[in-house]
């Protein structure tokens, strides 16, 4: 029988994006698992097994939960999948393993083995799909770095590199790493870019490549031959 219990939890990955009165939704929210285990000394929850919590804002899945409340952080692990709805915005990731420190405003994400973390950021304007191998997200700054084979893609636009800094309040984007590619898609056909940095104003449009700079138009058929120079997938 699941054990249905109240307690002061803290979606991890899905508030990096959202001011801190946005979480007050989860005080005293009900979560659900298979077993509760409480360690009154440690100040510490676990949850084992189908956890799950929801409201209308928040949904969480995993196949177990920690609350350390002295330290005031949580810890996801196994088959995470996350997710936040607001009127202007969607937020939804998938990991095996998030990590949050309350204190710090700061956490990471990590894939399975041999599997990257995937996100989605959707927004009136835009959808962006976010994949790497690690992702840092900083709430108090509104940043999500994605590390190590890192992708960000847009309804027009695929960038690869080795790491791509993203920030969700001014929409800037940077991409470091040996020589990271971007390909898309326009009325004029199918085009990529590669260069040793690049930079973009998502919110205005603005796209800059700077250092040995190449392109070419091409189809969308061969792009999986150039992307190979950065991308794990």
């Amino acid at each position: 029988m699941k054990i249905k219990i109240f307690f002061i939890f803290m979606l991890c990955f899905a508030s990096f994006a959202f001011a801190e009165e946005d979480l007050s939704a989860l005080l005293g929210g009900s979560v659900q698992s298979d077993r509760w285990l409480i360690n009154r000394d440690k100040e510490e929850e676990e949850f084992i097994g189908n956890v799950s919590y929801s409201n209308e804002i928040y949904s969480l899945k995993a196949d177990y939960a920690l609350s350390q409340r002295k330290q005031d952080t949580y810890l996801l692990k196994g088959n995470i999948t996350a997710s936040q709805t607001l009127p202007d915005s969607f937020i939804q990731i998938k990991a095996e393993k998030i990590f949050y420190n309350n204190k710090t405003l700061k956490g990471y994400a990590f894939g399975k083995t041999g599997k990257q973390v995937e996100g989605i950021y959707k927004t009136p304007n835009n959808t962006f799909s976010i994949f790497g191998d690690r992702i840092d997200f900083d709430k108090k700054e509104d940043q999500i770095n994605i590390s190590s084979y890192a992708e960000l893609n847009d309804l027009n636009n695929t960038i690869y590199g080795d790491s791509i800094a993203f920030n969700t309040q001014s929409g800037f984007l940077e991409v470091f790493g040996k020589r990271p590619v971007l390909w898309g898609f326009g009325v004029d056909g199918d085009y990529a870019l590669q260069a040793d940095k690049m930079t973009a104003d998502t919110k205005k449009g603005i796209f800059k490549a700077q250092g040995n700079v190449a392109g070419w138009i091409t189809l969308a058929s061969d792009f999986e031959k150039i992307k190979q120079v950065t991308s794990k997938k």
